[in-house]
């Protein structure tokens, strides 16, 4: 990943090149796509790209319930799409022009990386990657294979969260020298439970599910699929970083976007199992503190109080002339005291999501980079990684924007990992 100047840039020279054999759609094409993991958040992006006109040419999983569900929502869009167990199948599909990675976390990088050799543009799901040396990977590869890559913190296409951080930019708030990002919960204390090992239910490759993390036996909680609720992987280091890596990624970035897109040059970090009583490995309870050039950031997150039931995830900007809050619903400004600033409060207007889809599907057709270029979002993933980081090796970390690692050698084991054979990431 390059440093900021550079990635100014590089977004400024958004041109196809000859690096990609395939042809540059026209205005009127209709795109054809395959979509990798369907499950609760596949789905909801396989819904949103066929309304929005998108034929599902593929949808692919590894456990057969989520792979028949997908298929018959297609089937009912108008596509009929193929039906596949092992993504490598689409990847060598030529009538495939995107593909869409909705996949546990620790697959994001190997897919995007090796869907952008075969010539293919991709949505892949936030964060972008489970440990610091991937991102700088799937950058690369995007770049060198000319690929568009947008990524799933779809905020940034929001109407209000962009009117919000370009109040930022242009110094509404005069000059902002804090901003907070949090996200509380309240949940029994029990949490995700703690079963025990057995054998994988039936249509599920668990090898496959494991791809390049640790080979271990099933365990229901890490493969983590359960009625009406999100995959519980996200709790386990093998797969993901928990809820600052799961959520805390959406409101971190939402600063990034506002304040330029920069980079931390210091993170430390305190949290912990205080609350929960399963076998989730990631903290329940947490505080990360990040020094950015210019001004400090906060991340916060608990699960055993929620404080204001109608705002669970927020980030507040202050300035010396007053403060901005922005959560999902809604922004709202406050004037400091004589600042000349009048309080408003402006309501989302359309839902970014599938706004965020429209920009992609934009951006495939003209090759434009799109709002959640691979770059930002592995810049905001990182920031998360560190405070993860930070927290495990328990020490104060210096990022070093220009060799993307930090000065502290003992915290390498966290922000690298080793991929399972035969799996290797190469750009």
């Amino acid at each position: 990943m390059n440093n900021r100047r550079d990635f100014l840039t590089s977004a400024a020279g958004g041109v196809t090149t000859a690096l990609s054999a395939r042809r540059v759609l026209g205005a009127n094409d209709r795109l054809t796509g395959a979509f990798i993991g369907v499950g609760t958040m596949g789905t909801e992006n396989l819904k949103v790209a066929l309304e929005q006109g998108v034929r599902a040419g593929a949808v692919c999983d590894v456990y057969q319930p989520h792979l028949e569900r997908a298929a018959a929502l297609a089937r009912r869009q108008g596509s009929t799409p193929k039906e596949v167990r092992d993504f490598r199948e689409i990847l060598a599909d030529r009538s495939i022009d995107f593909v869409c990675i909705a996949t546990p976390d620790h697959w994001h990088p190997y897919m995007m990386v090796e869907a952008c050799k075969a010539g293919k543009d991709v949505y892949v799901e936030k964060p972008a990657c489970v440990a610091v040396e991937e991102g700088r990977k799937m950058v690369a590869a995007a770049r060198k294979y000319n690929r568009v890559v947008q990524a799933g913190t779809w905020q940034r296409s929001g109407d209000h969260f962009q009117r919000a951080c370009e109040m930022v930019r242009t110094g509404v708030l005069g000059k902002v020298t804090a901003c907070k990002t949090w996200m509380y919960q309240n949940l029994p204390q029990a949490g995700i439970g703690n079963p025990t090992e057995s054998r994988p239910p039936a249509g599920l490759d668990w090898d496959l599910w494991l791809g390049p993390a640790p080979e271990r036996p099933f365990q229901p909680n890490r493969f983590g699929v359960y009625p009406n609720a999100y995959s519980y992987f996200r709790y386990f280091w093998d797969y993901a970083g928990g809820i600052l890596t799961d959520s805390g990624i959406h409101m971190i970035d939402i600063a990034h976007m506002a304040l330029g897109d920069v980079m931390p040059g210091g993170v430390a970090a305190f949290g912990g199992k205080l609350w929960l009583r399963d076998d989730s490995e990631t903290p329940d309870t947490m505080m990360v503190a990040y020094e950015y050039p210019g001004f400090l950031c906060s991340w916060g997150h608990r699960t055993n109080n929620m404080e204001n039931a109608n705002r669970v995830m927020a980030v507040t900007f202050h300035g010396d002339k007053g403060t901005l809050y922005v959560d999902r619903a809604l922004f709202r400004l406050t004037g400091e005291k004589d600042s000349g600033l009048k309080a408003m409060e402006v309501k989302r207007g359309v839902d970014g999501h599938p706004m965020h889809w429209t920009n992609f599907l934009d951006c495939v057709r003209t090759r434009k980079r799109p709002n959640s270029d691979i770059e930002t979002c592995v810049r905001s993933t990182t920031a998360c990684l560190l405070g993860n980081a930070a927290l495990r090796s328990k020490l104060r970390l210096d990022w070093d924007d220009r060799t993307n690692t930090v000065l502290q050698p003992e915290a390498a084991p966290y922000l690298r990992r080793d991929y399972r054979a035969p799996w290797k990431l190469e750009v």
